[in-house]
């Protein structure tokens, strides 16, 4: 009990997420203490969604009435007169970073080091800032910088930022460092080759030897395929929600993100990597004759073959084919070809998955965080032209021919959320909810569950 009502000490008066310390004369989180500090010094003024003015705020929802947030800061104690006046100097770093009442209250002196962290990497950011204006007087423009740009309105991109130089191929936090910096793609080609290594160990039958290490070859060998199990893939689909996450984590500038925001990319993440991935493992081992899935299994892409389409006990084969052929058609003649005929490398395709996840979680990011996201594909478009050209490839060419593949991957996503609401719409067969929520369907999932009980009464 005493454990129980320290957690709830710990929460955010707003929110109830982990607080951090006292922001602006509250206890509260970061996000909550980022939200109020922008609300006051941009002078905002919001309506609430319902006309009520007794929203729920709560850190799990995907929507939060900001009137009614706003209304729950100032009610727990949040002082407009407390939050600085932004400057525009380098000097100032972060206007809204406190001293809080982090020393103050005794519950939060666990979290001194890490306050000290951050201010250590306020400073570290006020150097790097400093060194690339130095640089800009004495230098000549980059050739990265005639390359085409996913975002051409944006300003001159920052550094690629720096990785771990732990044996773990994870990025660190964020630090953005002078030009001696790792390449931001060789930190992806590693975690990307992690992912593999992983896949290995939880869906191969192999000696331990042959499981380990890091390799851009594709995960699975011939004899590791089966035909796919609909039952067993519906059941790791967790497993794979939670690799998209550790790969997410991974990128610098995902820790900069309000919640609202990382669920937003999450969403995105998890529909264009679940299409992404099984493209390339069949790229490299299944194509033309099978479709190969995250986990190893198959389905068969020969007319009369019924390798993966057969019935199970939660869906027919029929159903199977009703849901998952047209997807798979699409996936098959607007994909694949053009990426086989522009020979895509492991690299080529690393760049290729970040892009369509910074540019697809784009439009849904708030207009406040769209600056982090620009940056990071800024600096991406940057890292694949320096590999370019430190390979002798025409990077134009090849750019330009990578980015033309987003919009039949996009495309495809849409018919991807499109088929999955009807799968639960008709009830066809039972998808995970994790699933159904990040595919933005737990609105659905609400209004089918009501249904049902409803039809029972």
């Amino acid at each position: 009990m005493e454990d129980a009502t320290l957690g709830q000490n710990l929460r955010c008066f707003v929110c109830e997420a982990q607080a951090t310390g006292f922001h602006f004369g509250a206890q509260s989180c970061s996000a909550c203490a980022a939200f109020f500090r922008r609300t006051v010094s941009m002078k905002k003024q919001f309506v609430c969604i319902t006309g009520r003015d007794d929203c729920l705020v709560h850190y799990t929802m995907h929507q939060i009435c900001r009137s009614c947030r706003v209304t729950k800061c100032t009610e727990n104690g949040m002082k407009p007169s407390s939050v600085q006046p932004k400057r525009q100097t380098p000097e100032a770093g972060r206007s809204f970073f406190t001293k809080s009442g982090l020393k103050r209250n005794k519950m939060f002196s666990a979290v001194e080091a890490l306050n000290d962290k951050e201010e250590q990497l306020v400073q570290g950011l006020k150097r790097g800032r400093e060194s690339r204006e130095t640089a800009s007087e004495l230098e000549a423009p980059s050739t990265a910088e005639s390359s085409p740009r996913l975002s051409s309105s944006q300003p001159s991109p920052r550094l690629p930022p720096n990785c771990s130089q732990t044996s773990s191929p994870r990025c660190s936090t964020p630090k953005y460092l002078g030009p001696e910096g790792p390449d931001v793609l060789e930190c992806l080609v590693r975690e990307e080759m992690k992912l593999y290594e992983r896949r290995r160990i939880m869906f191969c039958e192999r000696p331990v030897e042959k499981l380990l290490g890091l390799t851009p070859n594709c995960p699975y060998t011939k004899e590791d395929l089966r035909p796919l199990s609909f039952r067993a893939f519906r059941k790791s689909i967790r497993t794979h929600i939670l690799l998209i996450y550790e790969w997410l984590q991974a990128w610098p500038g995902y820790q900069e993100l309000d919640n609202n925001d990382k669920v937003s990319f999450l969403r995105k993440c998890v529909l264009f990597h679940t299409i992404l991935d099984p493209v390339y493992i069949s790229i490299q081992i299944g194509y033309p004759e099978r479709f190969v899935m995250q986990n190893g299994g198959y389905v068969s892409c020969i007319d009369g073959c019924d390798e993966g389409w057969e019935d199970e006990k939660e869906i027919s084969g029929k159903n199977k084919r009703l849901i998952y052929q047209p997807l798979l058609k699409r996936i098959m003649e607007e994909i694949i070809p053009p990426m086989i005929a522009l020979n895509l490398s492991f690299e080529e395709f690393v760049a290729l998955k970040a892009f369509v996840s910074w540019q697809g979680a784009l439009p849904d990011t708030s207009v406040e965080k769209r600056d982090v996201m620009k940056r990071q594909l800024d600096a991406v478009t940057n890292s694949l032209h320096s590999h370019y050209k430190k390979n002798g490839v025409p990077a134009a060419e090849r750019l330009g021919s990578i980015i033309l593949l987003l919009s039949n991957i996009f495309s495809t996503g849409l018919d991807f959320v499109v088929s999955h609401r009807q799968i639960e719409f008709f009830d066809l067969w039972n998808l995970d909810s994790l699933l159904l929520q990040l595919l933005n369907l737990d609105m659905i999932l609400e209004g089918s569950t009501s249904k049902k009980k409803s039809n029972a009464r």
